[in-house]
């Protein structure tokens, strides 16, 4: 037993530099870590937006509803895995058709875009931030203070992010696929 405790120091300090191992480099992953939730026209964190249901929750790692077969039309949910303050919107076409999960609605501080935008923001320097990518259109019950941000997927039109405002900053936030994100009033 006193060999190999002398022994154990020598080995560690004969290794060379470059054979040490470097720390979190093969690090094991761990199975509850939180994903970081960065909001983009096609995803939420690790989220594909405009998915069916199946592939979405596969993706999350969880649930995001009950298995409800019988609905038809629109439903917004907030599973646990999300962070607070969010929302996804689920839809079902036509009866027969999977549920899909269309957009992630973010309702408070605390999610934020890929180039760091969130609620709360400047809407001067949202229009900064997405210069030449953003259409501002009047807000339908604060315009024309209020304001809709409207910024187009760079590779795929079909998805957006929308920004509200009050005309001075971002009150709340969408991203999804057409036409789901633009329903203004959610599933109302």
């Amino acid at each position: 037993m006193r060999k190999s405790a002398a022994i154990l120091p020598l080995c560690l300090f004969a290794c060379a530099p470059d054979e040490r191992p470097v720390p979190g480099a093969d690090a094991p992953s761990v199975p509850n870590a939180k994903p970081s939730w960065v909001v983009q026209a096609d995803s939420f964190g690790p989220l594909p937006l405009g998915v069916p249901i199946a592939q979405a929750e596969s993706a999350l790692g969880s649930a995001i509803l009950a298995r409800m077969p019988e609905l038809d039309g629109c439903s917004e949910v907030r599973p646990p895995a999300l962070p607070s303050g969010t929302s996804l919107m689920v839809i079902r076409d036509t009866v027969g058709t999977p549920l899909t999960v269309e957009r992630v609605d973010v309702h408070t501080a605390g999610a934020r875009t890929r180039e760091g935008v969130g609620v709360g923001d400047a809407e001067d320097s949202v229009l900064a931030v997405y210069r030449g990518k953003v259409q501002v259109q009047p807000h339908k019950y604060t315009g024309p203070e209020g304001h809709y941000l409207v910024v187009t997927h760079p590779r795929d039109t079909l998805f957006l992010i929308i920004f509200e405002t009050d005309g001075r900053q971002v009150t709340r936030f969408r991203a999804g696929r057409k036409p789901a994100v633009q329903y203004v009033e959610g599933c109302a």
